[in-house]
């Protein structure tokens, strides 16, 4: 893989020095934009760094994470949510619904899952995370797959949604958990 030096990115585009939330990764920073040449051709990428956060005691450097320019967007790369778009998040969390079937094969929802994060943005994160608590609380013994991504989601969720309504993530949490109680179980 050959790599030429930093080029200009159109101004429709993230610049270099911007914070972007991407997908499962949570937040990073753009690095550079580079073109490398793969099989011949030349082909745009992001460089992302992931941001690691203020309380974070680990000193690893993470590797950076390479995404194509024309495809990001589909891969899931957005900016950081609003003040307008966390308080539309926190509405989904309130509400009583939890947007996904209950009962499909867990490979076949992650799928689901990971997609309506990539596409839907802060909102689908919110949709995911109210579809893993009543998952969680329908399991008898939650397994270790839902409860690893729950974790996982709760936490980019509450960073993310803290960051843009000025608040700590503890803080969202407990304000989210209120309404997350009252998430419908099946009866089946």
């Amino acid at each position: 893989m050959e790599t030429q030096g930093p080029i200009e990115v159109p101004q429709t585009e993230f610049l270099p020095g911007s914070f972007v939330i991407y997908a499962m990764h949570g937040k990073c920073h753009i690095l550079a934009t580079e073109t490398r040449i793969l099989s011949g051709i030349p082909i745009l990428f992001y460089k992302l760094g992931v941001k690691k956060p203020a309380l974070s005691r680990s000193n690893k450097q993470e590797p950076a994470i390479w995404v194509p320019v024309a495809t990001a967007k589909d891969r899931g790369l957005r900016p950081p949510m609003s003040l307008p778009q966390a308080e539309a998040a926190m509405k989904i969390l309130l509400t009583r619904e939890y947007y996904f079937k209950l009962n499909e094969p867990w490979p076949q929802v992650l799928h689901q899952l990971e997609n309506t994060i990539r596409l839907g943005g802060g909102e689908g994160l919110a949709k995911v995370a109210s579809y893993l608590h009543v998952l969680m609380r329908k399991q008898i013994v939650p397994s270790t797959e839902v409860a690893k991504m729950k974790e996982t989601v709760f936490k980019l969720l509450f960073r993310e949604m803290g960051e843009a309504m000025g608040e700590f993530p503890k803080t969202i949490e407990e304000k989210a958990n209120k309404g997350l109680r009252t998430k419908l179980l099946p009866d089946s």
